[in-house]
C-alpha cells in the first residue's frame, strides 16, 4: 500500500460517506459505530482499536476490507465505563445489526477486549485476529504478572488522568507526532503518511475521552489471571496470532501464554515493526487476515 501519493483527507471524507457515524441506544445509553454492510460478504470483520481508542485511525485499512466483508468499527463508547460493560454492549450491538460469522481484530488492547468478549458472549464470535497483544490466562509467570503490574499502575493510571485534564489538548496531536517522528526515525515517509492519518482524527482526541481509555486499561487489572484454556475451546482452528518478533512491549511469556491458550492457533511472528507492525506492512496484514478469514 503505497501512501506516497495519497490525499488523507480526501480519503477520510470518502470513508466517512461510505461509513456515516450511527447511534444504538443500549440500555439507555449511546453507542456510536460505523457499519457498512456487504451484501455478497459470508463474514463481518470487528476491528478492535487498541489504547488510544482511535478506531478511525484504520480508515484506509476499512476501505481496503469492505470490498469483501461487512465491516464495524468504532470507538469505546463512553457510556460503557468497564471492560465488561463495553464487551457486553457490543455484544448487543452485533446482535441488533444482525452480523452474522463475525471475526474481531484486535490490535493491543483491543485484542485484550476481543478475549473478553468471546469469553462472555461465544455466541457472538466466530474467529479472534490477536495482533501485538497479551493474554489474561490463570497461567501467566511471575514476569508475566509483573509485566502487567508495571504497565497498569493505578498510580501511573492517575497521574496520566490528571495530566490530560491540564494539558492543552490542541498540542496533544503535536506531541503525538512528536513520538511517532521518533519512533519512525529511520522511515521519514512513513512519518509523514503516519502524520498526515492522525490530522483526521484530531476531533476525536478529547480529555474526556482520554481519560476514559485509561480508565478502561487500568480496568484490566480486575482481569489479570481469570481466563482458562476452556474458555476459547470453542473457537479451535478459528485464532490467528500476529506477533512480531521485535515487538519488546510485552514479555515473551505473555506472548507464550497467549498462545498456549488459545485452541490450535495460527501464529505469525516474521512481520516486523515492533508494536506498530501494522503501520509498516498494511498490505501483509489485510492480506494475512483476509486468507485467514476465507479460508474458514
Amino acid at each position: 500500500m503505497d501512501f506516497s501519493n495519497t490525499d488523507m483527507t480526501k480519503e477520510f471524507e470518502e470513508y466517512q460517506k461510505l461509513l456515516p457515524v450511527k447511534k444504538l441506544n443500549i440500555s439507555g445509553k449511546n453507542f456510536k459505530y460505523r457499519y457498512y454492510k456487504n451484501p455478497e460478504a459470508k463474514a463481518t470483520l470487528v476491528i478492535l482499536a487498541g489504547g488510544s481508542g482511535m478506531a478511525d485511525g484504520f480508515f484506509i485499512m476499512a476501505k481496503k476490507f469492505i470490498r469483501n466483508y461487512s465491516l464495524l468499527i468504532f470507538n469505546y463508547p463512553i457510556d460503557f465505563k468497564t471492560n465488561n460493560q463495553t464487551a457486553d454492549a457490543i455484544a448487543q450491538l452485533v446482535k441488533y445489526l444482525k452480523a452474522k460469522n463475525i471475526y474481531y481484530w484486535g490490535q493491543s488492547y483491543g485484542g485484550i477486549i476481543a478475549q473478553i468478549l468471546a469469553k462472555r458472549h461465544p455466541e457472538a464470535v466466530q474467529g479472534l485476529i490477536l495482533t501485538s497483544t497479551a493474554s489474561l490466562s490463570n497461567d501467566l509467570s511471575f514476569e508475566g504478572m509483573e509485566c502487567f503490574v508495571n504497565m497498569l499502575n493505578a498510580k501511573k493510571e492517575q497521574k496520566r488522568c490528571q495530566l490530560y485534564q491540564s494539558f492543552p489538548m490542541p498540542l496533544l496531536p503535536v506531541v503525538m507526532n512528536l513520538a511517532f517522528k521518533k519512533y519512525l526515525k529511520d522511515m521519514p515517509e512513513a512519518y509523514e503518511n503516519v502524520k498526515d492519518m492522525m490530522n483526521q482524527l484530531k476531533p476525536g482526541m478529547t480529555k474526556e475521552y482520554f481519560c476514559h481509555m485509561t480508565a478502561l486499561l487500568g480496568d484490566i487489572r480486575n482481569h489479570i489471571g481469570t481466563h482458562h484454556k476452556e474458555d476459547f475451546a470453542f473457537l479451535k482452528g478459528h485464532v490467528l496470532i500476529i506477533e512480531p518478533d521485535d515487538d519488546k512491549t510485552f514479555t515473551d511469556d505473555i506472548k507464550t501464554a497467549l498462545i498456549n491458550i488459545m485452541p490450535e492457533p495460527e501464529v505469525i511472528h516474521n512481520l516486523q515493526g515492533g508494536h506498530l507492525a501494522l503501520l509498516f506492512h498494511p498490505d501483509e496484514f489485510i492480506q494475512t487476515i483476509s486468507d485467514f478469514i476465507n479460508a474458514k
